[in-house]
């Protein structure tokens, strides 16, 4: 019990040490530390996650000095959250992946504990508006077709059968989306013109899976599953990475740039052009304003 009470003060005065007013624990990185190797001051001090919250607090409280670290694993992360619940930590926050957390009802409620809107923060992020903003600033010409709408229009109808059987192998710790590589797998990655989505590997993978089409579809109606909302995050990412990588290449000869770099401008023209209001802007608003730090 002393131990759990040291490491309970320990958390709690660490914003001491960093002179801030929050110490704000999120996933992200490429490392993915176990709490105790939180709790000795291991982790990421810039990553995507990062550069995300960041413009959600600097929206919702520019009045607070804060420090922010990824760590990498949700996991961590709710083992953090717990200790702030049963510490009664107000200097401490944590943010994670909503993933299907809020249909399954499975969510910590607790107002030192945030939520993406979407899966990730991906979700909250790439939309055809975002992506046709990447690529104008990119290319420095206008689009003045709608390729890109139809396109992403056509991607989330036919991803809609994948999402829900996600949705549906979540509930029983499973997936439908290899998580660490692979996930790609139904994405035309080397297309004539831009990118599309192999219906005919989403069967398979599903038939692959031991479930039926109808399972997930009731599933996924069921539970009203949006599928730009709730895909995997990081497949709707990357293939956002794709549409904007071979629109600039076959449309305007230009070299591949990297996708890291596509991710932050993503972030940037996101909270540029579209945090504003909605639903989205509203979930956050909600949950900061919760926030008794």
């Amino acid at each position: 019990m002393s131990s759990f009470k040291r490491t309970l003060s320990g958390l709690k005065n660490q914003y001491l040490f960093y002179n801030v007013d929050l110490i704000v624990f999120l996933e992200g990185g490429k490392i993915s530390y176990n709490k105790e190797q939180v709790y000795l001051d291991k982790y990421t001090a810039e990553t995507e996650d990062i550069i995300f919250w960041k413009n959600i607090f600097s929206k919702f409280q520019s009045n607070k000095k804060i420090k922010f670290k990824s760590v990498g694993s949700k996991t961590t992360i709710k083992e953090i959250a717990f200790d702030i619940i049963n510490g009664n930590i107000k200097t401490i926050i944590v943010a994670m992946d909503n993933e299907f957390d809020e249909i399954l009802n499975q969510r910590i409620k607790h107002p030192n504990v945030l939520y993406t809107y979407g899966y990730s923060w991906e979700n909250d992020v790439w939309n055809e508006k975002v992506i046709k903003t990447v690529i104008q600033e990119l290319t420095a010409v206008s689009i003045d077709n709608n390729d890109i709408e139809a396109n992403w229009l056509e991607f989330i109808e036919k991803m809609k059968l994948a999402v829900y059987a996600d949705g549906y192998l979540f509930k029983k710790q499973s997936s439908f989306f290899p998580r660490q590589t692979g996930y790609m797998f139904c994405v035309d990655c080397n297309p004539v013109d831009i990118p599309s989505i192999k219906e005919s590997e989403i069967e398979r993978k599903i038939l692959e899976k031991g479930i039926t089409p109808r399972k997930a579809k009731l599933f996924g109606k069921k539970h009203s599953i949006d599928t730009t909302k709730y895909c995997f995050g990081h497949f709707l990412a990357d293939y956002s990475c794709q549409l904007i990588i071979h629109y600039i290449k076959k449309r305007h000869s230009l070299s591949n740039i990297s996708k890291e770099i596509i991710y932050r401008m993503g972030i940037n023209k996101y909270f540029e052009t579209s945090f504003h209001n909605g639903p989205i802007f509203d979930h956050y608003k909600e949950q900061l304003e919760k926030n008794v730090a």
